[in-house]
């Protein structure tokens, strides 16, 4: 309402203004034609001290009128001051002069008057009480002084005045302010109307500009945002380090999958909002680069300046985070890539990610990338690119070890071991397998041995039928959708009994995808193919969900077999599993047995099998068959 006010003032002020000009100088011209025209029969110096009375009211009228700014409301006033003092003076001049003046200099005074206070009501139209105020001050006084005079003519000219008054004052000038203030309403709902339309196309201009630059949940840039503003910050080359943190929050699919997806969001996005607080100093750029990663340049003078900026955003990312009753404390695992020199953005946010990755193999909150691991992504490079040629080169082979039945020693299965000479050395599967997954060549790689394992299967299937083989499969390649069309063609294709292949699933990747690996290994329990759990012990299933699967096979992992002879909790753990086991109709393989003794109580928990050194060592595929021949 306040707002509503103030701009009906400024308007009916404008408008005041505009006709200033054009009002003083008529009144101006006015009072020259009464002093200094031949009309004037009765010429004396009051008259000079009247008119030079009006000149001065009118160069004030004309000082408010340039020197005091439309900004101050109080402007309003003084033009209404400076008018009535006008119309005030005009009221005296006949009372003043009204003794000598003739019945000529009568009449056109009244007529002149009549036609000031006509123009009034016009100009003075936005302001009511200035237009009543002059109108009557310049009309009544004249008007009642002709009315007392003895002669007719005069009390007649006094009739018509303030018939005229009356006219002017309660119809032309009630009627003019009226439609004035509907004009200037009118105004100001279009200026309303205009301004509305333009919030609304800024609005709807800004909601663009954060859809395309900003992520929706965190509000913080998103990639393509990110990467222009970093890109035009590097193209003022100076001796500032420059920062890329690369920051990865710790268990967060932990977080939505325990308190839901909803909760999930409002880590992220309380994340995204610390972060914008955080930028008080404009020291950093802040990014959300997808799911719970998030990316960081900064640009500092010293190391001290962006340690500090890290470890302040650390502090401040690592407060608890509280929605209703849920509650939890995020971490992060930080990478961090510094140089003077400028830098291509991609590879410095590679080598960011490589100090994430390698933080949290190490446990470190913030990791450096440094010349180790500088030579660790060549080498990574190296092996990268040339998985697919030494495919096809065949430099990747495979090896069998014997999975013996503890009863009579009897070779019943040949876990399949991916094997790789590259460069005359040999690679751990450990590190080409992290690397295949990472970069998306595993399903490839997961083909060539899925075929190759079902194709030697039908081989030793002809020296012994009943013979299994135990495949590794990455859960990337379960995510496959057409990884059960791949498998039921390769069965027909090479004409092996389906309960002979065992398809080996780590425990920690089965309960990560849980929901989603249920129904692919009911669909391949369907074939005839069986599962076998491996790994287990080091993740945290349960005896009641491998029931649910109708796991056929449990292997126990190495670290429980290495020091079950001197450790009772291990002998423990390993006997409650396989009596567990047993009661749901899983048989058990004991991984890594090395020796007699292990054996010997391996055997007396009633282990079904085990594969270890003690009997072989992985062997190429003509001694597997010398094995079973």
């Amino acid at each position: 309402m306040s707002t509503y006010i103030n701009n009906f003032a400024n308007k009916r002020l404008a408008f005041v203004s505009s006709y200033f000009s054009s009002a003083i100088a008529i009144n101006t011209v006015v009072s020259c034609f009464l002093i200094f025209s031949s009309i004037n029969h009765s010429a004396s110096q009051e008259k000079l001290y009247w008119f030079f009375t009006l000149t001065f009211i009118s160069l004030l009228r004309v000082a408010n009128h340039l020197f005091v700014s439309n900004i101050y409301a109080f402007k309003y006033n003084l033009y209404f001051i400076g008018l009535l003092l006008t119309a005030l003076t005009w009221a005296a001049f006949p009372v003043l002069f009204y003794e000598n003046m003739g019945m000529q200099e009568k009449f056109v005074s009244l007529v002149v008057f009549s036609s000031l206070a006509g123009g009034g009501v016009n100009v003075l139209a936005s302001d009511i009480r200035s237009s009543l105020s002059y109108i009557t001050c310049l009309l009544v006084p004249f008007s009642i002084l002709l009315l007392l005079q003895p002669i007719e003519d005069e009390r007649v000219l006094g009739v018509l005045g303030l018939v005229l008054w009356f006219i002017l004052c309660f119809i032309t000038a009630v009627r003019s302010a009226r439609d004035v203030k509907s004009s200037i309403n009118n105004e100001l709902k279009l200026d309303q109307f205009i301004e509305n339309l333009e919030n609304e196309v800024q609005s709807r201009t800004e909601q663009i500009i954060l859809l395309e630059q900003k992520d929706n949940l965190t509000k913080l840039f998103n990639r393509g945002s990110f990467v222009s503003n970093v890109e035009l910050d590097l193209v003022n080359e100076n001796s500032d380090i420059k920062a890329v943190l690369f920051l990865d929050m710790d268990d967060f699919k932990i977080i939505n999958d325990k308190y839901g997806h909803e909760f999930g969001d409002f880590v992220l996005a309380q994340t995204g909002k610390r972060l914008i607080n955080a930028q008080t100093k404009g020291d950093f750029i802040a990014c959300r680069w997808g799911g719970d990663e998030f990316i960081f340049y900064s640009r500092n003078a010293t190391e001290d300046e962006l340690y500090d900026c890290i470890f302040r955003l650390v502090k401040t990312l690592t407060q608890t985070v509280s929605l209703n009753s849920f509650r939890v404390k995020p971490s992060f695992k930080i990478g961090l890539y510094f140089t003077r020199k400028n830098f291509e953005l991609e590879q410095a946010i590679k080598y960011a990610d490589v100090a994430m990755y390698d933080g949290k193999r190490s446990r470190n909150e913030v990791s450096v990338f440094d010349e180790r691991m500088y030579d660790a992504l060549k080498r990574e490079d190296t092996l990268r690119n040339a998985i697919h040629k030494c495919i096809d080169k065949g430099d990747f082979h495979l090896c069998y070890q014997p999975i013996v039945n503890m009863t009579d020693n009897k070779i019943t299965t040949f876990e399949v071991l991916l094997r790789w000479q590259f460069n005359d050395e040999f690679i751990p599967a450990s590190e080409f397998i992290d690397i295949a997954e990472r970069y998306g060549k595993i399903n490839q790689l997961g083909e060539f041995v899925l075929e190759q394992s079902i194709a030697s299967l039908g081989k030793l299937n002809e020296v012994d039928p009943s013979i299994a083989l135990s495949i590794n499969v990455s859960v990337l390649q379960l995510e496959n959708h057409n990884f059960l069309i791949i498998l039921t063609g390769l069965l027909k294709k090479y004409a092996v009994i389906p309960s002979n292949v065992h398809l080996e699933i780590t425990e920690t990747v089965m309960i990560k995808n849980l929901v989603y690996l249920s129904e692919v290994i009911t669909q391949i329990k369907e074939t005839g193919v069986r599962i076998s759990i491996d790994d287990f012990g080091t993740g945290f299933s349960s005896i009641s969900v491998l029931k649910e699967l109708s796991v056929d096979y449990i292997k126990i992992d190495k670290s429980y077999i290495d020091n079950i002879c001197e450790h009772s909790t291990d002998e423990n753990i390993v006997s409650a599993v396989t009596q567990m086991s047993h009661m749901i109709g899983c048989q058990v393989v004991a991984e890594g047995v090395e020796n007699v003794a292990q054996l010997a109580l391996l055997k007396s928990l009633h282990i079904d099998k085990y594969q270890g050194f003690l009997f072989s060592k992985p062997v190429k595929f003509t001694d597997a068959i010398k094995l079973i021949g």
